[in-house]
């Protein structure tokens, strides 16, 4: 069977492997031109580093599992990361069970009951209680308001603006369990992975079996348009012309299929449409030096044009960039009059509150900065979230959705998003 893939990101490049390992022909169309998606990557010295910021937990059996099926497995290199917190305009080492003891922001109450609900939550299995419950209500119940006003209100705000009171309680479980989850049995050290030279290595590795299988990766090819033939194919309309398939796989977030796919019933489309995302600015910075001990750092800190400083380099090391890689990331509506300024603005922004954060940086420090923007990077898992999650199989017979709108009640990340293309893939085999 001919079967097409819109989007060359994880989802869609697992998709089209096992697509392709059950005999199919897949052709894989990408608007961009580049494949990755989230995923991709840009040049830093002589090395590859992902645009937006990635790592992998212990955790991660699908995307492990896959990496070692494409050789690779000697390409994941595992450390323990150095995290801190920026609250109250101070920087707090925030890594270990001690330093939630010790950390001061917060009274010893407080700082055990909030340690308590992260660390319960990496066993709790049923998390459809949560779904009926804001994340703010059951952080205040369970860690208390100080807890919640300190840590809590600012990150959630700053990921979720003005939906931030309506996220529900099932999304911040998953990251307290998440974050449980990568300690393994050790309780004190958190692990984390990153590919030698970035995920794009495996992103490269997916694409080329892809193309030894007889299949094809269609670069800088948007697709236009989807519509049912009389004789029972699917009409791809793209920017290189028109082409028919037996079955068509959509990745990307449901509301551009819903723009393209006017076939589909109308009540469909809505329920389409209704699923929010929130967009992602994300700028790079090579630095002369190294801004802390740190990789990762939670600004807490109300008013901040930013959420993260991810220095990858305190991760990983410096080995073939040349420099200190580090990430300011910020999530905003499109409509957010932020997401519209140019890229100059953007920056200069950005690097005014890294100043407050580190008063001593100097722009002479910077060797580049380098901008990108996710229109669609985070679904917003609001109350009752499982009840609005489209099916994999649309209503138009032939088409698939798979999004990051669809793996819940996890949230996005390279691990769900290979589960997610597996699972697409099955559903297509199946009803062929």
């Amino acid at each position: 069977m001919d079967i097409a893939v819109v989007g060359a990101g994880m989802t869609g490049l697992t998709a089209g492997i096992r697509l392709s390992q059950n005999g199919h022909r897949v052709t894989i169309y990408e608007k961009e031109p580049f494949i990755g998606g989230l995923a991709s990557s840009v040049r830093a010295g002589s090395a590859n580093v992902d645009r937006f910021y990635h790592h992998i937990f212990v955790s991660d059996t699908d995307i492990l599992a896959l990496i070692n099926e494409l050789g690779l497995k000697d390409s994941i290199d595992w450390y323990e990361p150095k995290n801190a917190i920026y609250l109250d305009y101070f920087l707090h080492p925030f890594t270990s069970p001690v330093d939630l003891l010790l950390f001061k922001p917060l009274d010893l109450i407080s700082r055990i009951r909030m340690g308590l609900l992260v660390l319960s939550s990496k066993f709790i299995r049923d998390y459809t209680p949560f779904e009926t419950v804001t994340a703010k209500d059951w952080i205040i119940k369970r860690s208390g308001k100080k807890a919640y006003e300190k840590i809590w209100e600012p990150l959630l705000k700053s990921k979720f603006d003005i939906d931030s009171d309506n996220v529900s309680g099932t999304w911040i479980w998953n990251k307290f369990k998440l974050r449980g989850s990568s300690r393994g049995k050790n309780i004190g050290r958190e692990k984390l992975g990153y590919m030698d030279n970035g995920f794009i290595v495996l992103l490269d590795k997916m694409a080329d079996y892809i193309k030894q299988q007889g299949g094809s990766v269609k670069l800088s090819s948007e697709v236009i348009s989807i519509n049912k033939t009389e004789n029972g194919k699917i009409e791809l309309k793209t920017t290189a012309g028109i082409s028919y398939y037996d079955r068509v796989l959509f990745t990307g977030a449901p509301r551009l299929l819903a723009d393209i796919c006017h076939e589909l019933p109308s009540s469909y489309s809505k329920t389409l449409e209704d699923i929010k995302y929130k967009a992602n600015i994300c700028l790079i910075l090579e630095l002369e030096e190294s801004l802390s001990p740190y990789y990762w750092i939670t600004v807490s800190q109300k008013g901040f044009p930013f959420v993260l400083v991810i220095e990858h380099t305190n991760l990983v090391g410096t080995n073939g960039y040349g420099s200190h890689i580090v990430y300011l990331s910020r999530y905003c509506d499109m409509t957010d009059p932020i997401y519209s300024m140019s890229d100059h603005e953007i920056i200069s922004k950005f690097i005014t509150g890294l100043k407050i954060i580190f008063p001593n940086f100097n722009d002479n420090n910077i060797i580049k900065a380098s901008l990108s923007k996710a229109p669609l990077a985070q679904p917003v898992v609001t109350l009752n979230y499982s009840s609005r999650i489209p099916g994999l199989k649309t209503p138009l017979e032939g088409v698939f959705l798979a999004s990051m709108s669809q793996i819940y009640p996890e949230d996005r990340g390279l691990n769900y998003a290979v589960r997610l293309g597996e699972k697409a893939a099955n559903e297509i085999i199946d009803d062929l």
